[in-house]
């Protein structure tokens, strides 16, 4: 008996190997991407200003570090004694103007020279909803727990994310030729929204996605949201909160991700790095005697002689563990 699809991808011709930089934007389902890339030893860079929702404000973000344009005191607002931006998530909230300034301009500076450098950008877009700041009359990446009278309510239209989205791609294949761009849909549910609300919202985003695909040779698409609600379609695999995708799920679609954009050779040393992991999250019962000296120096061996054969991987922090 079949109880799912067993939905498959397809594999990707281009592949991507420990020796590219990859750069992540987008919704919290690209930071689970990003934590199994980071735990391969992937050289991997996720959302510069935190998680963003709406294709909107990942496109002023990306274009904001492609430009260097540089965050000031007109992007910046106080509330309760913190200052904060709406282009950016609550983690970066700092006590004073200086400290949030210095912070984003940072982040910008280290992203577009990410950005000169990488191999691969994911875009995973969340919800086709967003903010925009009445006072400002700009969108907002987040609202910071700010008064909803503040805030009115949008819906992007299919039209204006693809002419958005062609213009950026332009721009990101002039600056970055060998950028391969890699677009998805969140498959995590929006249920504030509404249920009716969420599905108008994906579909907008997948009609975009596909649009901007046909347009650009450099993009791929991946089924993220296909994966957890056509094949697995099953709400085992969500959290308590009946929106997000559990371990489960997200281990399937890694796989299917795996599959799609990782040759043999790649696979062969992923196989090896979870081995190291599994050492890694070895906890003996006796940590002074022989056997788990021999044991750190064997997983040392190991280590050093990976580096000899891939020397662009980092794995110092193991080194220095098993030391």
């Amino acid at each position: 008996m079949r109880f799912h699809l067993d939905l498959n991808p397809g594999i990707c011709s281009d592949k991507i190997q420990h020796r590219d930089t990859i750069l992540l934007s987008g919704s919290c389902f690209s930071e689970h991407i990003e934590k199994k890339l980071n735990d391969l030893k992937f050289k991997c860079f996720s959302n510069p200003f935190g998680i963003v929702f709406n294709p909107n404000s990942i496109d002023i973000t990306i274009t904001r570090i492609l430009e260097k344009n540089y965050f000031t005191d007109k992007d910046i607002s106080e509330h309760n004694d913190t200052y904060l931006s709406l282009e950016t998530h609550t983690s970066f909230i700092k006590f004073t103007k200086a400290e949030l300034l210095s912070t984003l301009n940072g982040l910008i500076e280290a992203w577009h020279t990410h950005l000169t450098k990488a191999d691969w950008l994911v875009i995973t877009l969340g919800s086709a909803f967003y903010y925009r700041h009445l006072k400002t009359n700009t969108v907002a990446a987040n609202c910071h727990k700010l008064p909803g009278r503040e805030f009115s309510k949008q819906i992007c239209e299919t039209n204006t994310i693809v002419s958005n989205y062609n213009a950026l791609l332009e721009k990101l294949n002039t600056f970055n030729p060998e950028l391969k761009i890699i677009l998805t849909v969140s498959p995590v549910k929006h249920l504030r929204d509404g249920i009716i609300q969420n599905n108008l919202s994906k579909a907008i985003l997948i009609q975009s996605v596909h649009q901007i695909i046909n347009k650009n040779k450099n993009c791929i698409y991946f089924p993220a949201y296909e994966l957890v609600n056509d094949d697995l379609r099953d709400y085992r695999f969500y959290d308590p909160d009946m929106a997000h995708p559990n371990q489960q799920a997200i281990d399937y679609v890694w796989n299917k991700f795996s599959d799609m954009f990782f040759d043999k050779d790649t696979h062969a040393l992923i196989t090896k790095l979870n081995e190291l992991n599994l050492s890694l999250n070895h906890r003996p019962l006796n940590t002074t005697g022989k056997a788990f000296s021999d044991f750190k120096s064997l997983q040392v061996k190991k280590c050093l002689e990976l580096k000899t054969q891939y020397p662009y991987l980092d794995l110092d922090t193991e080194i220095r563990y098993f030391s």
